[in-house]
């Protein structure tokens, strides 16, 4: 499944919005003055004025001699703007009709006004002194008043109220792991506590109140949660939209909430899901108390700065609550001519669809485009698909037709907008394609040469098909390993075709049937394969004997008999526990031979190779030899020699103790071993007398075996040989005796 695509407008609503860098080096607080078409943006201490632009953050200018300014606030009317200074200890009046600062309130040494907030008819403001932070208010007439809250603060409370005119009023401040909240009823310039409690929130910036006052909103960095707190009684109370992260927090007067980190993200205050989002660059963060709304929620304002606090920038999201719509669209892809189909086109946004609605709000107009309908054909019923979790969370439409035999076929869908969604538009090609059938064949796994055999085929079609198209066939066997053609074949109306071949090589025959697909259709090919048989030659590998020497020379010829177009041979040699090698190859003589030579110096196995030709098998033969080692013996000190008949005896005393014999095997191998028989001659036969089986050689190859001169008969006649045995497995020559020695024994010493 997949189509091509083109994105319409409308699918990236106010994502594309530029950043525009504010003249200031720090921030600390922002306040929309739309009425008279400002931005009030206070940069904190160091700085001696208040940033003035236009809506749009142009036209900067400076409001001077308010230094230090920190937080902001508007009059209920909007005609005045109320600027905190903490430095000077006082709350400057700003007229934002002529931006002129008509009154300054002192609000006593060592307060330090920051937090600012008009509620119940007053100017309330969060202070802080050692040992004396609260709450303050202003009323009408400029009287200053402290300690409006008579519980204790750790530190100055930050505040908040409703975005339009209310008598709420909540404040709170960072203790430690957790947060300290308390609403009020801020009514005749008095404050009535409702509620008071601890929140668990490690990293307080900045938070505010929803704009019908019964809820709290307190973004996080470290432990964001879209719980909503009540005002009433501060307990959680439902959950926003989704969860309230960053450093800053604003509500819309319908409710809409903006905050932020890396970016400006706005949500409803329940649902699911956001509307809008948007990223800085990846140096900047949101500042706290950097989100801001226009009254009539058309923009919201964000101020982002880098991680030491400084190059505030500015970023204004337009239509802010109106999430985007995407669109996307899945149909079988490619269509083949007269195929039908189901096209589905489903849309998707960020925003969740509400509670029980079963299809995304607005309307969806399909225009189909093809050859016969170049400018398009409004769909008039594309049938609605009501959500199916988690397949289509949004409903979607499906429109059912069959592709046209030739040429293109597209989509075009228009999405109308509707709620909080946005319009979205997206076209969508769904290509027609030639289409291969399937081929299957049948044919024979084997054959005799010169036998007729015959490979069918059959091609189907999903769909109804056109008489159209030829079936090439390419035949490769062993005479013809690239191939040659063998004509066509003839397709029946139900797509069946034959193939009759009488092959004259054997061995693997491959016949390759080809479909055109002529003018309707793509190629197809598959492939039947057929084993042909071949006679098996005669051939045959010798040596011009079975055992030799090391370094001996071995004559190795191989024979081979009648074939039909190849007389070639390879001869191998194998030697015992090593990897095979070629001695020579080549063609066979006018008597059927192929002579080489080879040393051995171990056990070889010699093979001879036929790899066949058109007519005749490859065949293997082998033969094996045997390398017969070199035994060498000696007796250990004979003082003399004497001859019986025509034997040599070699002769010892008893007064030399032992008699010695040693046994010399070459080449040896590691694991054989030598056995020693002792035969005694009497009654005119010889008898064994004694052995030693199998004792393993030293390691070069030698062996000694003692025996005491007092276990023999005086003058009595004896002999001994030894017998070498190569290891059980991998033995790489052959087993050997030793000749016969002979020897006597006399008693005393020689005179």
């Amino acid at each position: 499944m997949g189509l091509t695509t083109v994105i319409g407008p409308g699918a990236t609503g106010s994502y594309a919005q530029s950043d525009t860098p504010l003249p200031i080096a720090h921030f600390a607080h922002l306040v929309v003055d739309a009425p008279h078409g400002h931005l009030f943006i206070s940069g904190g201490a160091g700085t001696d004025g208040i940033l003035v632009t236009d809506l749009d953050g142009g036209n900067p200018t400076t409001l001077g001699g308010e230094p230090g300014a920190t937080g902001l606030a508007l009059s209920d009317d909007g005609s005045v703007l109320y600027a905190a200074l903490p430095d000077q200890d006082a709350i400057a009046v700003i007229d934002t009709k002529n931006l002129t600062e008509s009154a300054r309130y002192d609000t006593g040494a060592g307060t330090r006004p920051d937090s600012l907030a008009v509620a119940g008819g007053s100017l309330w403001f969060g202070y802080g002194t050692a040992g004396a932070d609260g709450i303050g208010s202003v009323d009408g007439a400029g009287t200053v008043t402290l300690r409006q809250d008579q519980g204790s603060w750790a530190t100055a409370p930050m505040l908040a109220t409703t975005p339009t005119p209310s008598g709420v009023l909540a404040a709170a401040a960072q203790t430690g792991a957790t947060s300290a909240f308390v609403t009020y009823r801020a009514e005749g310039g008095a404050l009535t506590r409702q509620a008071a409690k601890a929140l668990p929130v490690p990293d307080l910036n900045d938070f505010a109140v929803t704009a019908d006052g019964l809820h709290l909103a307190v973004p996080s960095l470290r432990s964001a949660s879209p719980d909503r707190y009540r005002t009433s009684d501060l307990a959680a109370d439902g959950q926003f939209a989704t969860g309230v992260y960053g450093k800053a927090v604003a509500v819309a007067p319908d409710g809409t909430l903006a905050d932020g980190d890396r970016g400006l993200v706005t949500f409803p205050e329940t649902g699911d899901g956001n509307y809008t989002e948007y990223f800085y660059d990846r140096d900047l963060r949101i500042a706290a108390h950097g989100v801001a709304w226009a009254p009539d929620e058309s923009r919201v304002y964000g101020v982002a700065v880098d991680a030491s606090g400084g190059t505030p920038t500015l970023h204004i999201s337009r239509d802010p609550e109106t999430a985007p719509v995407m669109l996307s669209g899945s149909g079988p892809t490619p269509l083949a001519p007269g195929e039908a189909y189901s096209f589905l086109v489903t849309p998707d946004s960020t925003l969740g669809l509400g509670a029980g609605k079963s299809m995304i709000p607005g309307t969806v107009r399909i225009t189909r485009y093809d050859d016969a309908h170049p400018d398009g054909v409004l769909v008039p019923d594309p049938i609605a698909v009501p959500v199916r979790i988690p397949a289509d969370f949004f409903g979607a439409y499906r429109v059912d037709g069959t592709a046209p035999l030739t040429g293109r076929l597209s989509f075009r869908v228009d999405y109308s907008g509707g709620g909080h969604y946005g319009p979205a538009g997206r076209s969508f090609d769904l290509p027609i394609a030639k289409y291969a059938p399937t081929m299957a064949l049948t044919a024979p796994s084997t054959t005799g040469r010169a036998a007729p055999l015959t490979v069918t085929g059959h091609l189907t079609w999903p769909h109804a098909q056109r008489t159209t198209g030829t079936v090439h066939v390419v035949k490769t066997d062993l005479a013809h390993p690239s191939g040659y053609s063998e004509g066509t074949a003839p397709v029946a109306a139900d797509g069946g075709f034959a193939f009759h071949d009488t092959p004259q090589a054997g061995g693997t025959d491959t016949y390759a049937f080809t479909y055109d697909g002529g003018t309707s259709y793509l190629p197809v090919t598959a492939s039947a394969k057929v084993q042909v048989s071949r006679a098996t030659p005669t051939l045959s590998v010798a040596t011009d004997t079975k055992s030799y020497h090391s370094g001996a020379t071995v004559k190795v010829t191989a024979h081979l008999g009648t074939t039909y177009n190849s007389r070639s041979v390879t001869l191998y040699a194998q030697p015992a526990g090593t990897s095979r090698t070629r001695l020579k190859s080549g063609k066979v003589d006018a008597h059927g031979n192929l002579v080489a030579s080879y040393k051995i110096t171990r056990n070889t196995t010699f093979e001879a190779a036929f790899t066949g030709d058109y007519r005749y098998a490859p065949r293997t033969v082998s033969t094996g030899t045997t390398l017969t080692p070199t035994v060498r013996t000696r007796t250990q000190s004979p003082l003399a020699t004497t001859r019986v008949g025509s034997t040599t005896y070699q002769v010892f005393y008893k007064s030399e103790s032992e008699m010695g014999f040693d046994v010399q095997v070459t080449p040896h191998q590691s694991g054989g071993c030598v056995s020693v028989y002792v035969e005694h001659y009497y009654s005119g036969a010889w008898h064994r007398t004694t052995s030693q089986s199998c004792v393993p050689l030293y390691s070069d190859g030698r062996y000694g075996y003692d025996r005491a001169l007092k276990l023999f008969t005086n003058n009595d006649r004896y002999r001994i040989r030894g017998h070498y045995t190569p290891p059980a497995k991998g033995a790489r020559t052959g087993s050997v005796w030793s000749q016969w020695t002979y020897f006597t024994v006399r008693p005393g010493s020689p005179s």
